[in-house]
């Protein structure tokens, strides 16, 4: 399946103006900090779990939580399919003085020999972008040598069907499928980020639960924990409200809703 244009060219034009926002704590990196939010840093095992482990990390943008976990001790490479996006992780990564090799290509199609990987890791907006998530699962099973781990954290598709500008205060209202292999199209001015984006168009994918751990199966993968959880680390949805530095969570006299999931799987071996 051939890169979308459409998305190709968002994550471009948004790559450089995502460095300097707020919302992604370049800054806090840049003075030594680890950015890696703690969801995903749990996730993953903390320190101990990633000292002098492979991890791969698909979708990785600007390469922010990669290098975060590459200050935590893992051996660590990105892959994006944004060469701007790329360009941006190699820069930070010299600036930081970390080890970390950055690839250009497409998650679906990666480059041969991406193997042998202790852990693959991608979290918060990267499976929705993608159409065939069967392909996306078989390529992280590929990746992973014999005994590996999946770490995925997304926002949940019960998220997703929500429509993000319904006012604080105002009832929920569904706006998008749960589960759909038809594109959601939109063209919005900004972005998540506070990024100008001039009415882009993009294209994403809601996935429902069933078919993502449908697709890790098949994909040869045995899950070993899924969770689900309140909060996720961007202004999802415009009731949402600011828990602390990290989160945004629904206020707490609404009903609880799943705004994200942890999904860990790991490869036979």
């Amino acid at each position: 399946m051939p890169i979308n244009p459409h998305n190709l060219a968002f994550w471009n034009a948004v790559a450089p103006q995502h460095v300097a926002s707020p919302l992604y704590r370049t800054d806090d990196f840049r003075a030594g900090q680890i950015v890696l939010d703690p969801v995903a840093r749990e996730a993953v095992g903390g320190v101990a779990g990633v000292v002098g482990r492979r991890l791969l990390h698909l979708q990785c943008h600007f390469g922010l939580d990669t290098l975060s976990l590459a200050r935590m001790g893992a051996t660590v490479t990105g892959l994006d399919f944004s060469a701007p996006a790329i360009d941006q992780a190699r820069a930070l990564a010299a600036e930081a003085n970390l080890p970390a090799q950055f690839i250009c290509a497409d998650v679906l199609d990666p480059p041969p020999g991406l193997t042998g990987f202790d852990i693959v890791f991608a979290s918060w907006g990267a499976i929705y972008w993608i159409a065939d998530i069967a392909a996306w699962m078989r390529v992280a099973a590929a990746a992973l040598a014999p005994g590996g781990r999946l770490i995925l954290i997304e926002g949940h598709p019960a998220m997703g069907m929500f429509d993000a500008q319904t006012p604080p205060g105002a009832p929920l209202q569904l706006r998008w499928p749960y589960d759909s292999t038809e594109a959601l199209i939109d063209e919005d001015e900004t972005d998540y980020a506070g990024a100008h984006i001039g009415g882009a168009r993009t294209e994403s994918f809601p996935h429902g639960l069933a078919r993502i751990l449908t697709a890790a199966l098949a994909a040869g993968l045995t899950l070993r924990r899924f969770t689900e959880g309140d909060r996720v680390p961007w202004p999802a949805l415009a009731s949402l409200t600011q828990l602390d530095r990290d989160y945004w969570a629904l206020p707490p006299d609404a009903p609880w809703v799943p705004l994200s999931f942890t999904l860990e799987a790991v490869k036979a071996g």
